[in-house]
């Protein structure tokens, strides 16, 4: 997976996070959500990796830990400002389009959400097979 930076001062990080998992442009997702700002795990991230062929499960709760989550995710997480940002954990390391790749989050933040991805051939198109 290579690391891709949300541009400075942007609330791109769900769609920074989708570009380093699919390997689509950042322009082109935000094009495809038809959003350049905030995006939401369920209705924008979960449904734009199902259209690519992902299978995805969304996990949501209030004492989510760092360990419980499994590699191929992306995880949102809550500041004590309550921002919301969004992160990739990859091979136990967080690709965190702000700041770059960490092996460890030690601030305090809070686990909203996770959603696990995992790529599966994309469904042939029924109408055409003769």
């Amino acid at each position: 997976m290579q690391h891709v930076t949300q541009p400075f001062n942007s609330k791109k990080c769900g769609q920074s996070c989708l570009s380093m998992i699919t390997g689509n442009s950042l322009e082109e997702i935000c094009k495809d959500l038809g959003k350049d700002g905030t995006t939401n795990i369920d209705t924008d991230i979960m449904k734009y990796l199902n259209r690519q062929g992902y299978k995805t499960r969304l996990i949501k709760g209030y004492d989510i830990t760092y360990s419980e989550i499994p590699d191929s995710s992306i995880i949102r997480l809550s500041y004590p400002t309550e921002n919301g940002h969004f992160i990739v954990k990859h091979k136990g390391k967080y690709y965190d389009p702000a700041v770059g790749i960490i092996q460890e989050i030690k601030s305090h933040t809070k686990i909203t959400h996770y959603l696990t991805f995992k790529y599966i051939e994309k469904f042939f198109d029924l109408n055409m097979v003769s």
